[in-house]
C-alpha cells in the first residue's frame, strides 16, 4: 500500500501530512508508523472529466453506438440491512474513522 492514499495525505504542507501531532518523517523510504494513519477510501474513485466524456462520445459516434444518459459506472449497492445502514450512518456523519 502506498502512502499517497492515506486519508491525512497533503502534498501542499511541508510534511505531507494533514495532521499536526503526526511525528515528522523525514526519510519516507524506509519503514515507519503512524498513529493516525487512515486509509483514504476516495482515493482512487474514477472521476468524469469533460475531456474524457468527450472522448468517449467520439468513439461512441465513430462506432455508432450510444452512451448512457446517466454515469458509466454505477455505485454498488451495499448487499445486506447491515451494510446499508453503515452506508447510511457514513453519509450523515461523514466517514472520519
Amino acid at each position: 500500500m502506498f502512502g499517497c492514499v492515506q486519508k491525512n495525505y497533503n502534498p501542499a504542507l511541508s510534511d505531507s501530512c494533514n495532521e499536526d501531532r503526526a511525528d515528522f518523517i523525514l526519510d519516507k523510504d524506509k519503514a515507519n508508523f503512524c498513529d493516525y494513519f487512515r486509509v483514504n477510501p476516495r482515493a482512487h474513485q474514477k472521476k468524469e472529466s469533460a475531456q474524457a466524456k468527450s472522448a468517449r462520445t467520439k468513439l461512441a459516434e465513430l462506432f455508432g453506438e450510444e452512451l448512457p444518459d446517466g454515469p458509466d459506472v454505477e455505485e454498488k449497492t451495499p448487499q445486506s440491512e447491515a451494510d446499508q445502514a453503515l452506508a447510511e450512518l457514513k453519509r450523515l456523519f461523514g466517514d472520519d474513522n
